[in-house]
């Protein structure tokens, strides 16, 4: 009864952990080579290289004046491949005399990226379409004329994670085996600056007849609140050294925000010139999965060091569609502004930390 009620206790208190996330590396199954009773505590601290959705917006193709030159997709479509570090922390509670344990934990990560892109172009135009949906006409690109274009784009995300869970510790011969479950939740926050130049150019003279620029400023911000179960495996290769790998797969219920404002210059012909704004959200469910393996060496009877490689995937990580428009450029027959995309995204990481039981109890070997 004692050991139920004690399980009852740490599963409420889990599920009155905050909610709100980004999915975020999270803790393992602690280090067999200092297991026991009491309280522990771990940090990590870990490179990663989160992956989001490819950034398409401002300058677009136009195809031929035959067809009144309709659009034909945009110019550059630049990867989101941000690097960068972060940490975690969190302190758990075996539940003395038995195989029960629960923990909280932390998450913190920030990454950034500067992809970029030129082009020189022979298509038959060049238009620009503004965030909100609007269009300009477009510049000729060749017979007489031929264009380039260059593009910016600096990235940023900050994502936070809270996460409770209890596990069950458990042997199956040689290996610990430590299922569990767990809340999560937390706050994912993208920043993207995007800067176009263009030029036209006569192709007799190479001598700029024309030149524009695009400029955006957008943020996608989403916030999570999930559930995930999760399998961990520990093996003590020496008494000094423990071999671990696991994993989970959960569902987060997401809601994503996204505004942005865009501004258009052309000159000396202004056919470029315009400006907009945009704001909209979304819902939606996500599936996240994360795999992680690394070894812990015991430095003391009561801490050890750990190094770990994992990877997370995300099915519905939050973007920006490119907005568009169908029939002439001229006079579209729908015009369609940028919205909020889903995208799956694999991100990978590495990193190392250090694992400390704080109020021991006796060490025995769990069943």
């Amino acid at each position: 009864m004692k050991r139920l009620w004690l399980t009852s206790v740490a599963l409420t208190a889990l599920m009155a952990a905050p909610a709100m996330a980004a999915d975020l590396p999270v803790s393992k199954a602690p280090p067999t080579v200092v297991t026991g009773d009491g309280i522990y505590a771990w940090v990590d601290g870990w490179w990663d290289q989160i992956n989001l959705p490819r950034v398409g917006l401002g300058f677009r193709a136009n195809g031929p004046a035959a067809l009144a030159f309709p659009d034909n997709g945009v110019l550059h479509n630049l990867n989101q491949r941000l690097n960068g570090s972060g940490g975690r922390a969190g302190i758990g509670y075996n539940v003395p005399g038995t195989n029960w344990r629960a923990e909280f934990g932390f998450s913190y990560f920030h990454g950034s990226g500067t992809p970029s892109e030129t082009g020189a172009w022979t298509v038959p135009a060049i238009s620009v379409q503004l965030l909100n949906g609007s269009g300009q006409v477009g510049f000729i690109c060749q017979g007489a004329f031929t264009c380039r274009t260059s593009s910016g784009l600096t990235s940023d995300i900050t994502s936070w994670q809270l996460n409770g869970k209890v596990a069950y510790d458990g042997r199956m011969g040689v290996v610990l085996l430590s299922p569990s479950l767990a809340i999560f939740g937390g706050e994912s926050r993208s920043h993207q600056s995007l800067s176009q130049a263009f030029s036209q150019i006569a192709a007799a003279t190479s001598v700029t007849v024309d030149s524009a620029t695009y400029n955006a400023d957008t943020s996608v911000n989403w916030t999570d609140i999930g559930a995930r179960i999760g399998l961990d495996g520990n093996v003590d290769v020496a008494p000094w050294l423990t071999l671990g790998a696991g994993g989970y797969v959960g569902v987060a219920s997401r809601r994503a925000s996204f505004v942005g404002s865009d501004l258009a210059n052309s000159t000396p012909a202004t056919i470029f010139n315009g400006a907009s704004d945009i704001s909209v959200s979304a819902n939606t469910t996500a599936f996240v999965a994360n795999a992680e393996a690394g070894a812990a060496i015991k430095v003391t009877p009561l801490a050890a060091i750990r190094g770990f490689v994992g990877v997370n995937y995300d099915n519905r990580v939050p973007g920006i569609s490119s907005p568009s428009f169908t029939g002439s450029v001229n006079a579209p027959t729908t015009r369609t502004p940028a919205a909020i995309l889903f995208a799956h995204e694999t991100s990978y990481y590495a990193g190392g930390g250090i694992f400390v039981r704080l109020s021991p109890g006796p060490v025995y070997a769990k069943n």
